[in-house]
């Protein structure tokens, strides 16, 4: 049954109406979460979020476990995944952002106006 919806979603003339509607459940499901992030992490955790639903969907037309265990443990390993990327880059946004300002620093030092 999932197969062959998933089969159905996957023809190149529904790819631009599946693409919506995933957009749309994201953003659904962030909305009922709290979210009211107005700066580019809106679209960062709803791509993410569309990705591991995808992806969770796929995983599913081939469960075979009862209750869709494997299914549900599939998905708790990719919020892992999407919680150590996400971590990584906010740990390289400071650093970044700590090495920019340290940059700037040096420069006007050297009496360059900044």
């Amino acid at each position: 049954m999932y197969g062959k919806a998933l089969a159905l979603m996957a023809l190149p003339s529904n790819i631009p109406s599946s693409l919506r509607e995933l957009g749309a459940l994201s953003d659904e499901i962030w909305y009922l979460a709290g979210d009211t992030s107005v700066d580019s992490s809106w679209y960062t955790k709803r791509a993410s979020l569309s990705s591991l639903y995808a992806a969770s969907e796929l995983f599913m037309t081939t469960d075979k476990s009862e209750g869709y265990d494997e299914t549900r443990a599939f998905m708790e390993r990719r919020f892992g995944d999407v919680q150590a990327v996400g971590s990584a880059v906010g740990s390289l946004g400071q650093w970044v952002g700590f090495n920019a300002r340290a940059g700037l620093n040096v420069l006007r030092s050297k009496g360059v106006r900044i």
